[in-house]
């Protein structure tokens, strides 16, 4: 969050043909959900993709700046949001009313080894289905888990409790601390070897220790 926040440089990241085929199918299979659960309302279903643009601005979440609007004739379905309070940006998959009730709609792909042991929402997306919740004041977060090796399906419902949301909330205020400060803050000393090889900013911090 530091280095986004103040704007270094990130690593030259070196793509390849299946890292880019990887992308491209995992945003095939997004834009065919949501254009699915678009069509639900119209099938005779009980069930409504809702326009995340205009969801914030019917409840006046002034908070929220939408920085880009879904496009739905066109196939585009997230709606990017900065939160101002927070100084985070997201990018949201979509709103799901059923049955009268709002959910955070959230889709994640995964290779199969990953899917045949889901068995819930992974820990690793917490933050995100926390900040989600906050931002929109939706209190539940349905992660759907799709296999792009043969596209099964798995779903799960999140609930964030208190303690997330505080948790959140203060590592964001500690983050904002440093960027006010411009010192890096320290590493972790549990951080993930997975977590490094795959972070955009290994080389910026190897430099600052």
């Amino acid at each position: 969050m530091y280095y986004i926040v103040t704007g270094k440089d990130a690593d030259e990241l070196s793509e390849n043909y299946t890292g880019i085929g990887i992308c491209n199918s995992g945003t095939d299979i997004h834009q065919r959900i949501q254009q699915a659960a678009l069509d639900m309302k119209s099938n005779g279903m009980d069930c409504e993709y809702v326009n995340v643009a205009d969801y914030v601005r019917s409840r006046e979440l002034d908070y929220l700046e939408i920085r880009q609007e879904p496009d739905f004739e066109n196939g585009i379905f997230e709606t990017k949001l900065y939160h101002k309070t927070l100084n985070m940006s997201f990018l949201c998959d979509g709103i799901i009313r059923y049955k009268g009730k709002y959910y955070i709609l959230e889709l994640k792909t995964e290779n199969t080894n990953k899917f045949w042991v889901r068995e819930g929402v992974d820990p690793s997306h917490y933050n995100q289905g926390t900040a989600y919740s906050m931002s929109l004041q939706i209190p539940e977060v349905l992660f759907v888990y799709i296999n792009r090796d043969v596209l099964d399906m798995k779903s799960f419902m999140f609930t964030p409790t208190d303690e997330m949301k505080q948790e959140l909330v203060g590592r964001i205020e500690e983050c904002d601390e440093f960027v006010k400060r411009l010192v890096p803050p320290p590493r972790p000393d549990n951080v993930a070897k997975k977590t490094c090889e795959y972070c955009n900013y290994r080389t910026q911090c190897r430099k600052d220790g």
